[in-house]
């Protein structure tokens, strides 16, 4: 018989090498910058306030989640020795990069919950590339630097091993991602 420990053990490797190939592809030295960073480019009115938007919905707040009586309830079920909020089988959805042992890197702050890099990678070649565009070098291309999220990059938290999916259920991208949508509308055209 399969234990709940070595289902989440198993499914948080998983998630974290799904992660790495798939940030691969975009720039395999990038590293995190924190969203304060995608924050100064990422927040113009004219350009869709992505940050703000992020800021207002639920994932900024994944780690606020892990201490209601419910995140209790669920890591006493799944027989979880530490509260959710210290537990690494909760913080790798929760907490934008945290390593198998609930760390994260430098320049992620917990309290961010599941902030910009989370979806979209690590950001330094982007925020570097962006820097150039900015800087006058036309030839820039900052989007090229980032990863556009899609259904797969959701199910790697949103998913049937996740302890509060409900047996059967299935992630609606299209559906889910109308609710948190920030592209920039001047792209849009």
């Amino acid at each position: 018989m399969i234990n709940k420990m070595s289902v989440c053990k198993a499914a948080l490797l998983a998630a974290v090498v799904a992660f790495a190939f798939t940030t691969a592809a975009v720039a395999q030295d990038a590293t995190y910058v924190g969203n304060s960073q995608c924050k100064i480019c990422h927040n113009k009115k004219e350009e869709g306030e992505q940050w703000t938007k992020w800021k207002a919905e639920a994932h900024s707040k994944a780690l606020e989640l892990l201490s209601t009586d419910k995140a209790k309830e669920v890591a006493t079920k799944a027989g979880l020795t530490k509260p959710a909020a210290e537990s690494p089988e909760c913080l790798k959805c929760h907490v934008t990069a945290a390593d198998a042992t609930g760390k994260c890197p430098e320049k992620i702050q917990p309290t961010d919950g599941v902030q910009c890099e989370a979806c979209h990678g690590p950001a330094s070649a982007h925020t570097a590339e962006g820097k150039k565009f900015k800087g006058g070098d036309k030839t820039a291309e900052p989007a090229k630097k980032i990863l556009k999220p899609n259904a797969e990059t959701c199910k790697k938290c949103h998913n049937e091993k996740n302890p509060t999916a409900k047996p059967g259920e299935v992630f609606d991208f299209d559906k889910m991602y109308a609710k948190i949508n920030h592209n920039n509308p001047a792209k849009a055209k």
